[in-house]
């Protein structure tokens, strides 16, 4: 299971990529707070694990870039 999918499970919702993207930015959540956020909070260890990623050092300026690369990525539980 992916992040996204992970994600739309937690909200019963069917969302893409571009519409969490979008829906983050509006709400002005980073990548690095949404475990904080309700109902997202089961999704701490896969923020956690992401981050310790090398490959997001290179875009760690870039939260677009960041959250793409999460969404696509394995949940981890």
């Amino acid at each position: 299971m992916t992040n996204l999918e992970k994600m739309n499970d937690l909200v019963g919702a069917s969302a893409s990529v571009n519409e969490v993207i979008n829906w983050a930015y509006a709400n002005r959540i980073h990548l690095s707070g949404l475990s904080g956020c309700e109902p997202f909070e089961d999704m701490d260890n896969s923020v956690m694990r992401f981050y310790e990623r090398k490959d997001t050092l290179l875009v760690d300026d870039d939260e677009f870039k960041l959250w793409e690369l999460f969404l696509g990525s394995d949940f981890v539980a």
